[in-house]
């Protein structure tokens, strides 16, 4: 079973949290979903979050972290569409971290510029990789999105006892 925590500095956290997104749910719900779609030994890896000016969000290969858009409100100001652009970006790092750490995907066959990926270029567009990560975030959000809440409910309903 390979896990992730993820790490955040103080900064990230108050950010998170004034966006209503609890990271420790993120993280086990990052973790099921993990374990659900590849099966691998006994490991377990620190991913830091960081914040990103821009719109967009990225990661670096051959780094632990994934630096997510700091603009949550892409998709509207509730709550539930800050959470739903926070885990697209997540989702899409996440799955160039696995390319680089769990698939042995190396760095050059991404093979375009920042400029292509701000202009939506062809190049960037259709690359093998980034066409991969859309598929991978479209795929798994809603269940995670699902998982987040069905954890966040359990985690305030009352004790039985």
């Amino acid at each position: 079973m390979m896990t992730v925590e993820l790490k955040t500095k103080p900064g990230i956290r108050r950010w998170l949290k004034q966006n209503e997104i609890d990271i420790k749910l993120v993280e086990k719900c990052l973790n099921i979903i993990l374990n659900q779609i590849r099966a691998v030994s006994k490991d377990h890896r620190e991913l830091y979050i960081k914040k990103y000016k821009g719109s967009g969000s990225g990661y670096y290969f051959g780094y632990d972290e994934l630096h997510i858009t700091e603009k949550l409100d892409q998709n509207g100001w509730s709550r539930e569409k800050k959470l739903d652009t926070f885990i697209s970006h997540l989702l899409h790092e996440f799955r160039h971290w696995i390319q680089d750490n769990m698939l042995g995907v190396s760095e050059s066959k991404l093979n375009y510029t920042d400029q292509d990926a701000d202009n939506y270029s062809r190049r960037y567009c259709y690359n093998k990789w980034e066409v991969d990560a859309r598929r991978f975030e479209r795929r798994y959000k809603k269940d995670f999105i699902q998982l987040y809440r069905l954890l966040d409910k359990l985690s305030t309903k009352p004790d039985l006892s």
